[in-house]
């Protein structure tokens, strides 16, 4: 029997999807069948009883005190529950349908399939990693968790009573992967290791988990002096007890037993199942070859760019000389962590009232600055967008990473803005979660191609506000279109070829001058994440293409908001079906 493992990305970031007209200039939606309406809503609602920890991250409270259970009897019963609501959906008379509702019918059939195959392609028994595990997702509770009343606190107790299930779950399944032959690479796992030892601590004051009794001070002082007693003891008789035996199990069982491979490749159906997860990344179908290819080809294509910021800026050597300087001179790096923060800060402020000229349609959500928690910092990226809750409580989250700012690049803090916060992100995400006459799952489902592709996309779009004024931004900009490229390159080199980390740490250097520690961060998420990777540079290639299409075929009549708000108007989609959307739109065009 062939055996499927992957691990993918935490849906922590909801993909939107939004009604709109024809020309893209005003949003609507049609009434929509009671009976699709019906199973959409089921799905919904039983999503969100199955995740409760993103119930609350999106705003939603009535599950505050629950947390997700992890044990492979969960992971089976969810399945089967899926496969109920695919067969109740395809009893839904297609043909009675109008057109809107079709859409709805189409994007809820994918999307329930899609999940039944990561199911079926994410093994419960490879749990661990050092950006979704559930070392850093349950801390990570205290960004979403509200904390009102003293009901909230009773919650926030509850899940604290409760993270021992999920740790036990956690090395159940370790211990049956081991059993399978199904382990996690070693670099992954040593990865993981200190992360856990974070939040080892002697004083329960000083754990990450006691910060929401500082916020406390609104509660009486008989209701604090209890519920600052029962944090204390739920943090030392359950948080620390928990960590403490993930990491005995690590250290002492599972680390010495760790894989030394790091493409799934090396695995029973490896390079079969790389290509489905190429198709549930890019939504659209491509050989792993042929995207290596593409990746090789565009990495070629950014090098002569590369070559002409040279000529520009007068350095004298090779390319990769220029590269180099450009990764090693100190001159190009932060100098504090309170410099890069405020200097993000201040692209992002800069940005915002230059919207109207791309888009005729904003969101009302804000965005603010935020920087990534100190216990997950080190194996976290360089940046990434947390969206705002539905109950728009907090504004959505430019999240940068200070650690090290010494090893963070000037050049990129422009393209990184717009990337994950406007016109990236931000902007399609809060746009589109602010239809609250939409279906749930499609202002939440996840297309990564559609979204990624689309940030991708939105870091050329500076040059369209009059950004990257100088040389050394545009290069930036260069550099993060080459690491996106790369990642074509390096992410089938590793699933596919049987590269090494090592190899593909050094095709990124060669290429990109990205410092060395956001390199060797990203190998690894690739390592973890396979074939997520691809979705970025496949979804921002397609997107390029349909507006060439449509500046081709319409000529003076291309309005470039009028495009992107078309673009954006059904929101996030797989991009095979946007490809044949916009060519519609473009034929309706006066």
């Amino acid at each position: 029997m062939r055996t499927w493992i992957i691990k993918r990305a935490s849906l922590a970031m909801g993909l939107i999807i939004v009604s709109g007209l024809s020309d893209g200039s005003s949003f609507a939606l049609a009434q929509t069948s009671p009976q699709l309406e019906k199973v959409a809503n089921r799905y919904w609602e039983a999503t969100l009883a199955r995740f409760p920890e993103r119930a609350t991250a999106m705003g939603d409270h009535r599950f505050n005190d629950q947390l997700t259970d992890l044990s492979v009897q969960a992971s089976k019963a969810w399945e089967n529950s899926l496969r109920g609501l695919l067969s109740e959906l395809r009893r839904v008379q297609k043909p009675l349908l109008n057109e809107a509702d079709q859409l709805t019918h189409r994007l809820l059939d994918r999307t329930i399939q899609d999940e039944i195959l990561r199911l079926a392609v994410i093994s419960p028994y490879m749990p661990i990693d050092p950006l979704d595990g559930i070392q850093v997702r349950f801390p990570l509770l205290l960004v979403s968790q509200p904390f009102r009343n003293i009901e909230d606190y009773r919650n926030y107790i509850k899940r604290l009573h409760g993270f021992p299930d999920q740790i036990t779950d956690t090395i159940n399944n370790l211990r049956d992967g081991v059993d399978r032959d199904l382990i996690s690479p070693r670099v992954i796992v040593k990865k993981v290791i200190p992360q856990v030892r974070t939040h080892v601590v002697r004083d329960v004051t000083k754990s990450e988990f006691y910060k929401p009794m500082l916020q406390a001070t609104f509660l009486t002082e008989l209701d604090r002096v209890k519920i600052d007693q029962e944090i204390r003891s739920a943090i030392q008789a359950d948080v620390i007890p928990a960590y403490l035996r993930l990491m005995a199990y690590l250290e002492d069982e599972y680390l010495p037993v760790a894989r030394s491979t790091v493409g799934i490749g090396a695995l029973l159906g490896g390079k079969e199942m790389y290509k489905a997860l190429a198709r549930l990344h890019t939504t659209v179908t491509l050989d792993p070859e042929k995207i290596h290819e593409t990746g090789l080809a565009e990495v070629a294509r950014i090098r002569l760019a590369f070559s002409k910021i040279q000529k520009e800026v007068g350095f004298i050597g090779t390319l990769d000389e220029f590269l180099a300087h450009m990764r090693n001179d100190p001159k190009f790096r932060f100098t504090s962590s309170e410099e890069l923060y405020h200097a993000a800060e201040k692209i992002l402020n800069r940005t915002k009232p230059l919207m109207p000229k791309l888009f005729g349609h904003q969101p009302r959500a804000d965005i603010v600055m935020k920087a990534i928690e100190a216990f997950r910092a080190l194996a976290a990226p360089v940046a990434y967008y947390n969206p705002t809750p539905e109950d728009g409580a907090r504004p959505g989250y430019f999240y940068i990473n200070t650690y090290a700012p010494k090893d963070r690049l000037r050049f990129t803090l422009e393209a990184l803005t717009y990337h994950e916060a406007i016109p990236g992100h931000h902007l399609q995400m809060a746009l589109h979660q602010e239809k609250q006459d939409l279906l749930k799952f499609r202002r939440y489902g996840s297309f990564t191609a559609f979204v990624e592709g689309w940030a991708l996309y939105a870091e050329k779009l500076g040059y369209e506000i009059g950004g990257y004024q100088d040389a050394y931004a545009r290069f930036g900009q260069l550099t993060f279109e080459m690491w996106r490229a790369c990642r074509l390159v390096v992410d089938t080199g590793m699933h596919v070829k049987g590269w090494s980390r090592q190899q593909a740490i050094d095709f990124m250097a060669t290429n990109t001058s990205l410092v060395m520690l956001d390199i060797e961060s990203e190998i690894d998420r690739y390592i973890t994440w396979p074939g997520q990777a691809l979705a970025y540079k496949i979804g921002e290639l397609r997107i390029l293409a349909m507006r060439r299409e449509a500046e081709e075929k319409l000529g003076d009549r291309f309005d470039l908001r009028n495009f992107h708000d078309a673009l954006l108007a059904e929101g996030a989609m797989p991009i095979d079906m946007l490809e044949q959307r916009m060519k519609q739109w473009i034929s309706t065009q006066p």
